[in-house]
């Protein structure tokens, strides 16, 4: 009897453990967050009459296109059937089109599909049975119906056979073009759609104005493409590849694809560098015509697009397109991945589209000009601020302490100690003692119960009483310290905060860098995981955070019935950050996107190169240039560099302070941890390429320190002169060979103070 009532009791404990485990790895936060309406019309870009100085050729513009308004600095024409515009900049006298209205392109052997594609200024992307099809204004039942305003027009355009609906407003705003589809005029209205035996015809992406600014050629125009750091293509009569390219705006959307498999042969390609600029630019006459574009509201889910000329066209395109539902894999067994059918959202995703056109004449109509526009934008509507850090001598430079990781041992996870706090404080005063005395220092430290980076104080690492002392040290030293946290995934499992995708699988995404599997977090969780962790930063005196991942952190996703959109995730993620400032800390971050700028102190990562594609003519400073004399900019770790006097040159020429990261231990010890992918980080191996990286660079941005890179110039091929607001240039040379400018030599690999 007694052995019978001892098993029940076992059975009733292991129950109760159960289901305290249960409610304990529980947690109830309802999704939902109110989008803040975008106020995109009280602001105005370009709102000052340019010095206009030789006015360009003006363009007759057909009998077809109908003004419809003017202000001081552009008219506004539209063609009715096609819903095309042409735009007069006033200053310049040069007009833009969506399309080429000067040729025939029936009579060149365009098809008429091709010329409707052309001519339209939106085309709809349509899922149909399952197949994507491309549908334009200029089709037949399509609808539009216009309302003409004081500054422009209202269209209602309806496609009566797939029963989609929207309205399109184009106004003139001083020197901007504003077009803006309201999200709630957005409607599928087939009463039948998805259910059972219905052909199904759903919204898929809307193309805007694809054909805007075209060019064939220009013999001094380009494309500026914010892949990377920032890019320039040509628009030559030949062009070097004849190919095309497309980026999602902040990263793809993971949240509509299926779950990486994990593999040991796994074959892996280096990534394109992520599209953190909502931005491109179309220079047809450098310092006479330039445009550039916005993609002001609705930017998570926009990708942009180039094409060449010669690939579908005669024509160099660059636009934007939106996004509005995407197929995803629903899948039918557990256990094999191939049997699915196609799953999709039963509304559209919910965003106001807003596109801003803003016209460059004048000294703007270049690539500067682009980024210095975009940054007023920023400055008008997210108080985007200058900061004051023109007090130091030296330039500042960026050590990652990793203190602790985690790998797998053989009764389950183990720590690793790659730094202590004594070994944290004893390389940063050598690093003083070498007159390094301008430094900024982050703990990285990997938490086993969270799976990720976060703060604590681990006794394996020395203990509060050393932690403290070393921050002491820190703060007597005036060193800026910061806590490297990741509020937005978990490394190797998956936990209770963990996301869904759209086909209800834990949100798992492959990290290339590491070739670990990274699962996302719900961001309806980020201030909840800040709420839990402030008691304790307030304790430590933790004042600054150094936050990862967060631009990796836009999604679509499944929530107990609800659809999550990305735009709530900015939303979420915006909250975070002003979350901290509220309760006094500071935050800066690795890559951030450009909606987050104006909540940052520090950027850490600076992309200081574009994914140098082929058909790229050079890579251009387009983020240094947006924020310069804003934010202290930080490259990636110089651990690794293959071209120490090619890195070197280039912080220099991007105006961005050199990055380390380092460990107290060996980093072979890194070697099965999330921090695999750091090789090289003692100091005994890297103190003479930090030397040589701190002295070459201190030399040149020392002088600027805190001003703004207001030029860029390429003079000649692998020479260009960066000029900042104190009027101090830098001259680069790239080549091997030394370069006589005017009668200064500037020696090869080299650089001079002009």
């Amino acid at each position: 009897m007694v052995d019978k009532y001892w098993k029940y009791g076992v059975a009733l404990l292991v129950v109760a453990i159960l289901g305290a485990s249960f409610f304990i790895n529980t947690i109830n936060v309802p999704y939902g967050i109110a989008v803040a309406q975008d106020n995109f019309r009280s602001v105005t870009v370009n709102d000052q009459m340019g010095i206009c100085t030789n006015p360009l050729i003006e363009t007759n513009i057909p009998e077809r296109f109908k003004k419809l308004a003017e202000n001081e600095q552009l008219e506004l024409y539209l063609e009715e059937e096609t819903l095309a515009i042409a735009v007069r900049d006033k200053c310049n006298g040069y007009t833009w089109f969506s399309y080429d209205v000067h040729r025939d392109l029936e009579a060149e052997g365009y098809s008429q599909e091709m010329i409707r594609f052309m001519k339209s200024g939106i085309s709809l992307i349509t899922y149909d049975r399952f197949t994507p099809g491309r549908r334009t204004v200029m089709d037949s039942k399509v609808e539009k119906t216009y309302e003409m305003l004081e500054d422009g027009f209202r269209v209602a355009v309806d496609f009566t056979e797939q029963q989609i609906k929207f309205d399109a407003i184009v106004t003139l705003q001083g020197g901007d073009l504003l077009f803006n589809i309201p999200q709630e005029s957005v409607v599928e209205y087939n009463p039948d759609l998805w259910r059972p035996g219905n052909n199904n015809i759903s919204m898929n992406d809307l193309i805007i104005y694809p054909f805007f600014g075209s060019a064939t050629h220009k013999e001094d125009g380009y494309i500026v493409i914010p892949d990377g750091s920032g890019a320039i293509i040509n628009l030559k009569e030949t062009p070097t590849f004849t190919t095309g390219y497309s980026a999602s705006v902040y990263g793809r959307d993971m949240g509509y694809e299926n779950n990486p498999r994990s593999s040991r042969n796994r074959f892996t390609v280096k990534p394109l560098e992520r599209v953190s600029l909502p931005i491109f630019g179309i220079i047809h006459e450098v310092d006479q015509a330039g445009l550039l574009v916005i993609s002001e509201s609705g930017s998570s889910y926009a990708t942009y697009n180039y094409r060449s000329r010669d690939t579908n066209t005669d024509y160099y395109q660059s636009y934007f397109t939106y996004n509005y539902r995407t197929a995803y894999a629903q899948f039918q067994s557990r256990v094999n991945e191939d049997q699915y059918v196609l799953g999709f959202q039963p509304k559209p995703n919910q965003f106001d589209l807003v596109q801003r056109y803003v016209f460059l004449n004048g000294e703007q109509a270049n690539y500067v000009g682009v980024a210095k526009n975009y940054r007023d934008l920023l400055e008008k509507k997210d108080a985007l601020t200058q900061r004051n850090t023109l007090d130091f001598e030296n330039i500042p430079m960026k050590i990652d302490f990793i203190n602790n990781e985690v790998t797998m041992g053989t009764l389950g996870m183990e720590n690793v100690s790659a730094t202590t706090y004594r070994q944290a404080k004893e390389v940063t005063k050598s690093l003083l003692e070498k007159g390094y005395n301008h430094l900024n220092v982050s703990f990285k430290t990997f938490i086993q119960k969270d799976r990720t980076y976060k703060f604590d104080v681990l006794r394996n690492l020395g203990g509060k009483n050393e932690f403290e002392e070393t921050l002491q040290f820190f703060a007597d030293n005036d060193i800026a310290f910061q806590y490297y946290v990741d509020y937005a995934q978990s490394y190797f499992d998956k936990t209770k905060y963990t996301a869904n995708k759209m086909n209800r699988q834990d949100f798992s995404v492959w990290n290339h860098n590491l070739n670990v599997i990274n699962f996302m977090n719900n961001p309806k969780f980020f201030t909840s995981l800040a709420e839990k962790d402030m008691k304790n930063y307030q304790k430590h005196q933790i004042g600054h955070l150094a936050l990862e991942s967060l631009s990796g952190s836009l999604f679509t996703h499944y929530d107990k019935g609800t659809i999550g959109s990305s735009v709530e995730g900015m939303e979420y993620t915006k909250n975070l950050l002003q979350y901290f400032h509220d309760h006094g800390i500071r935050t800066s971050m690795y890559t951030p996107d450009a909606y987050l700028f104006s909540l940052i102190d520090d950027y850490f990562d600076t992309p200081i190169t574009s994914s140098e594609l082929q058909f790229v003519d050079a890579t251009i400073p387009l983020v240094s240039l947006v924020l310069s004399g804003y934010k202290d900019m930080y490259s990636p770790y110089m651990n690794f560099s293959s071209n120490d006097q090619e890195s070197i040159l280039k912080l220099i020429e991007f105006g961005v302070y050199p990055s380390f990261v380092l460990t107290g231990e060996s980093a072979y010890n890194l070697k099965r941890t999330a921090s695999n992918n750091i090789y090289v980080s003692e100091m005994e191996y890297l103190e003479g390429r930090i030397d040589d990286f701190y002295q070459n660079i201190n030399e040149s941005l020392s002088e600027v320190i805190g001003y703004e890179m207001i030029n860029h110039r390429i003079v000649d091929h692998g020479i260009v002169i960066v000029t900042y607001s104190n009027g101090k240039e830098i001259m680069i040379n790239y080549n091997d060979t030394d370069y006589f400018y005017e009668d200064v030599q500037i020696k090869s690999k080299g650089f001079v103070i002009l």
